[in-house]
């Protein structure tokens, strides 16, 4: 039977796993950065990591942007969208910014619910279960599952009414450097946003070979993709890893694993000539056809996948980091400084409502959530535990941006400008 032809549904995460201490979170972050900048790599990453001995959560989502929560930008969007049902996972701090955002600028006729994370298990497949139980699924029905760290995602109408969505229960938006970057290599400020694309997928219709990075939304339908592999996939979707997921679940399904095999040959014997032949000598951690990689994942997943590419930079652009964090800072701050507090409806469809949240709400929060309490401080002690060189507030808790983002920020500002107005819904405050 067909999936409902457009997804209405979605679970909106603001959850996140832990490392066990503050020690262990700081070591991992400041590694992976230390093997990125020794390997030459333009995405340069400290990690935001949650730690189970935190006195302050050091909860992503819960950073503001030019005074706003990122949390508070995800959900925007989703209120501006299509979407009739949102269901809300996160902790209690992430609920207390979520009901002032709701009461003072309202929800746009969207039914929102809140459910509190589990503390014992956050893994991606928990909250998604989480999610799934708190809302009114139809028998094959699609959702969205979003991570809340997107937060200019806004225009997410081509997912929500994909022609895709009838006929498959998982389907990957990849980033590509090609789509969304297209002039990179003459203009390297052009690609504006930068991160380290492991994989490498060849489209044999138009002869592209796009340097793809994972996914960071996902059109699922629950009740069709075993539990196991959405975790697996998540867990191994950084890095190039993707092939330790098939693997593991290859191990658990021999059966399918055997029917894959005429696919791994013909990839084996296949692949890397077509890729030397379109671009040469190559580095990278895992590559496929396209449509070898849709009906290889659509085996070993049981179920009907398919995967494409978008020219959108808002998909790629999470907060994972405090790189992350800085090309928005810097963003939203560039906007003010030439529009002043109307900068932000510049670049955002919904900057009245949080520029709105940003004066009327945040005072009281800042009352009571530690976070907030003196976030400049809290930053660049932040910045100083995982070995920055620099801080990113001065003394006043004046934001003192880095001169390494001047090029591309002005970029992102033309793209965002450009796309903003261009994005018809407006949420207006309440």
């Amino acid at each position: 039977m067909p999936n409902q032809p457009t997804i209405e549904k979605c679970i909106l995460s603001f959850s996140h796993n832990r490392a066990e201490t503050r020690a262990a979170a700081d070591r991992q972050s400041i590694e992976k950065a230390q093997r990125e900048i020794a390997a030459g790599k333009s995405g340069v990453s400290h990690l935001i990591l949650r730690a189970g001995d935190d006195e302050i959560d050091r909860l992503k989502f819960l950073f503001p942007i030019h005074g706003v929560p990122i949390m508070c930008y995800a959900l925007a969007n989703l209120l501006n969208s299509s979407l009739k049902e949102i269901v809300v996972v996160g902790s209690w701090e992430v609920k207390r910014v979520m009901d002032g955002y709701l009461e003072l600028v309202g929800s746009n006729g969207k039914s929102v619910k809140f459910i509190p994370e589990d503390p014992e298990n956050l893994s991606l497949a928990s909250t998604l279960l989480l999610g799934r139980d708190r809302l009114s699924l139809d028998a094959d029905e699609m959702v969205l599952f979003q991570p809340g760290d997107l937060p200019f995602l806004y225009d997410v109408e081509k997912v929500l009414h994909d022609e895709d969505i009838p006929e498959h229960n998982l389907i990957l938006w990849l980033n590509s450097r090609q789509a969304m970057f297209s002039g990179y290599k003459e203009d390297p400020d052009a690609e504006f946003v930068r991160r380290n694309y492991h994989y490498r997928y060849l489209d044999e219709a138009s002869g592209v070979v796009h340097d793809a990075k994972e996914p960071n939304i996902y059109p699922i339908n629950l009740a069709r993709v075993e539990e196991d592999i959405i975790d697996l996939l998540h867990l191994t979707r950084k890095d190039g890893k993707i092939s330790t997921a098939i693997l593991k679940k290859a191990l658990t399904a021999p059966l399918r694993f055997f029917r894959l095999l005429p696919l791994l040959g013909k990839h084996a014997s296949n692949f890397s000539s077509d890729l030397q032949r379109l671009r040469g000598e190559d580095e990278y951690q895992f590559g496929m056809h396209r449509d070898n990689f849709n009906e290889g994942a659509s085996i070993l997943l049981n179920t009907s996948f398919t995967s494409k590419v978008h020219d959108d930079p808002a998909f790629v652009s999470d907060v994972d980091a405090l790189e992350d964090w800085e090309d928005f800072e810097s963003l939203t701050r560039y906007a003010a400084d030439r529009h002043g507090e109307e900068g932000l409806s510049r670049i955002h469809p919904a900057g009245e409502a949080l520029t709105k949240f940003k004066l009327k709400g945040m005072p009281a929060l800042k009352k009571e959530l530690p976070m907030y309490k003196n976030f400049p401080a809290y930053m660049n002690r932040l910045y100083k535990d995982l070995e920055m060189g620099y801080e990113p507030f001065d003394a006043e808790g004046n934001y003192v941006k880095p001169d390494a983002t001047d090029g591309a920020t002005e970029r992102a500002y033309e793209w965002y400008s450009h796309k903003a107005s261009r994005t018809g819904v407006r949420q207006a405050s309440a």
